[in-house]
Formats: structure tokens, C-alpha cells, sequence
């Protein structure tokens, strides 16, 4: 699988890259002639991320040939600190998180199946798995009526195909990891006011996931 390289690098051939395999192109800062700060490198992989003095160091991203992609840490061009590495086995992206030292991966460390990154007015939130497949469903539910009674209903997904029924919302098709929110306005409890719900979160776990809201 051959990278491309964008066609406005050449501008940049004063500001080197010292790794080897993405030594080919680079777009980013330069600080002695070096690349340093934020940049992004081509060559044998793709780098976008933090360098200094011409190599990958600090937070930065790698996408590979064969579809691996690694996002975390790095020390003189190699993987280093807490990272996790995403790969492809027999169809699936799997998830690898651990401690880096010399591009090898010292320690595991079991990555929680979900996290909630946002969320706002919301009382009680239940996230659990029902069983396998590729399914994430939100059940907004406020306290002034039935789970239906919401209004001005926003979804936003990293992938999978949008649905919204009567009772609930969300995304069939997910390819996992999945980011997903959910925005919408509810009723407070004697129906006098609306205000904003806002719940984003980010599922690692393939599966079917249900997404339970009260306001």
C-alpha cells in the first residue's frame, strides 16, 4: 500500500525529519532546521503530532500501511509512555493500550469498555452492553413524561448508520471505537421549563450498547 504525500510539502525541504521511515515529506514547525513542535510526516507511515529535535516526541498519531494505527506517547521517534495501538485481527479493530518503552510495549493496561466524556442535566445514567453486535442505542427519558417526550433531538456519531424511533436513538453499523453524543430538550418535572440535555461518550467494546437517560 503506497502513502501519498500532499503536493504542498516541497515548500519545507530546509526543515528535516531525522527518522528514517517518514523522512520523506514533512509539514510542520522547524526550529535549527529540525523539525520541532507540531508537524506531520510521511514515509513509510504517516506522523502527525509533537517532534523535537527532527524526531516524534510527545503525544502524537501513526497511521501504518496495513491499517494499525497508534495514538500516544513518544521519545526520540519511538513509541514510548502510555499508548494504544489499534489493529486489525480477523476483520475487527482490536484495542491494545499499555506502557511503551523502546517501541515495545512493557505492560497491558485493560482499557475500560466506555467512558463518558460529556455530560450535562442529567440525574441517572445507565451504559451496558446487551449483547453482540454493532448496534449503540440512547433512550432519552425525562422525568416530566415518557422516554418519547423530548423535543429538538441532535445526534452526532464517528460512524454507523443514524436511526430514530419513537423511543430511542442511535446507530446500527458502528464500527468500534465509536464517539457518539446526544443533544436534545426536556421537560423539568411540572412541565414549567425546558432546559438542554447533553450526554457524549466514547465505547471501545463491540456489541449491542444501551444508553439509558433521566433527567
Amino acid at each position: 500500500m503506497a502513502i501519498i504525500f500532499p503536493l504542498f510539502v516541497s515548500a519545507q525541504q530546509t526543515c528535516k525529519v531525522l527518522l528514517p521511515d517518514i523522512d520523506s515529506a514533512y509539514v510542520g514547525k522547524c526550529k535549527n532546521g529540525l523539525a520541532d513542535g507540531q508537524g506531520e510526516a510521511w514515509g513509510k507511515f504517516h506522523y502527525k503530532g509533537k517532534f523535537e529535535g527532527g524526531y516524534p516526541h510527545g503525544e502524537g498519531r501513526a497511521e501504518y500501511p496495513d491499517g494499525t494505527v497508534y495514538v500516544g506517547g513518544w521519545k526520540k521517534g519511538q513509541k514510548h509512555g502510555k499508548g494504544t495501538l489499534f489493529l486489525k485481527e480477523n476483520g475487527k479493530v482490536v484495542q491494545k493500550s499499555g506502557l511503551w518503552q523502546n517501541d515495545v510495549m512493557k505492560k497491558e493496561i485493560v482499557a475500560p469498555s466506555y467512558k463518558v466524556i460529556t455530560q450535562r442535566n442529567i440525574n441517572r445514567l445507565r451504559i451496558y452492553k446487551q449483547g453482540v453486535g454493532n448496534y449503540v442505542w440512547f433512550y432519552p427519558n425525562s422525568i416530566g413524561g415518557a422516554s418519547s417526550d423530548f423535543q429538538e433531538l441532535q445526534l452526532s456519531g464517528t460512524s454507523g448508520k443514524e436511526i430514530i424511533l419513537n423511543s430511542k436513538a442511535g446507530y446500527e453499523d458502528v464500527i468500534f471505537p465509536f464517539t457518539g453524543s446526544i443533544k436534545y430538550k426536556a421537560w423539568n418535572k411540572l412541565r414549567t421549563e425546558q432546559f438542554e440535555v447533553l450526554l457524549e461518550i466514547e465505547i471501545s467494546d463491540p456489541g449491542i450498547w444501551v444508553v439509558e437517560i433521566q433527567n
